[in-house]
């Protein structure tokens, strides 16, 4: 799998750790925290056993998803993210592997139909080859698992002179048609489509009174801002996906679920 630290000469810039005082950017912790939250109390009404937590990077989505499964396998491509995860992560039913998506198999890890859940938030879109990947998690899905992704949207995304991500971390831009015709051709049918409007709509607001003058300080200028609580409390009033007004929303966020037959 592509780092999502450092995929393809990227700066870094994609892996965040929600609970970091030192990572100002309170609404992009939101929403990555967010996500997670969401996939934890989806999937949980479910009781999954097995949930494959796909570009895990530091951990902190696969400590939400144990809270709801007997067992999490969180996957990386990076050594030094999975290192960190170990460090931080206390759960004893989080299993790391280490797998480069782009030049490994998942089924060498993990059995053919054996997980009920796939969540793999903002990682096919540093992938060379997104399509063999979403094939890999068709596999290891059991038949009514659910896949939880989500990818940047392209009416977000800027190029460069060339015409290219200018994220060079980037190697595919995805509409929502895209991404659901990719899922769907590998047998998932998508079942929901959502957003995360209200953090991106807050965050511009915040961003245009600062440059009118109109407030002197940011909310990630207040310490308190970046206590565990309140980052959940802002993960989960200003953040959480809804399926209100997607377009709106940095991300699409889909739930498909593999085909029975």
């Amino acid at each position: 799998m592509i780092s999502s630290n450092s995929a393809f000469g990227g700066s870094g810039s994609d892996q965040i750790d929600p609970f970091d005082p030192n990572d100002r950017n309170i609404w992009r912790k939101a929403e990555y925290l967010g996500r997670y939250l969401f996939a934890a109390d989806f999937l949980g009404q479910y009781q999954p056993k097995i949930v494959a937590d796909i570009s895990c990077g530091m951990g902190y989505g696969s400590v939400e998803l144990s809270k709801i499964t007997k067992a999490v396998i969180a996957v990386d491509g990076s050594q030094e993210l999975l290192e960190k995860a170990l460090m931080s992560c206390k759960s004893p039913t989080v299993k790391f592997i280490k797998k480069n998506l782009d030049s490994e198999d998942l089924v060498q890890e993990i059995a053919e139909s054996s997980v009920d859940a796939v969540v793999s938030f903002e990682t096919i879109e540093h992938l060379v080859d997104p399509s063999n990947a979403v094939s890999q998690f068709f596999r290891i899905l059991r038949p009514g698992g659910f896949f939880l992704c989500s990818v940047p949207n392209a009416l977000y995304e800027s190029g460069n002179s060339a015409g290219l991500p200018r994220n060079m971390s980037h190697k595919q831009w995805f509409s929502f048609e895209s991404l659901k015709n990719l899922v769907q051709s590998h047998g998932m049918q998508v079942i929901y489509r959502l957003g995360q409007s209200r953090s991106k709509a807050l965050f511009r607001r915040e961003q245009q009174l600062c440059h009118a003058k109109r407030i002197s300080e940011k909310l990630s200028d207040e310490p308190m801002m970046h206590t565990v609580g309140m980052i959940r409390w802002l993960s989960y009033v200003v953040a959480y996906p809804t399926v209100e007004d997607v377009d709106g929303s940095y991300s699409i966020i889909i739930v498909a679920r593999k085909n029975e037959d």
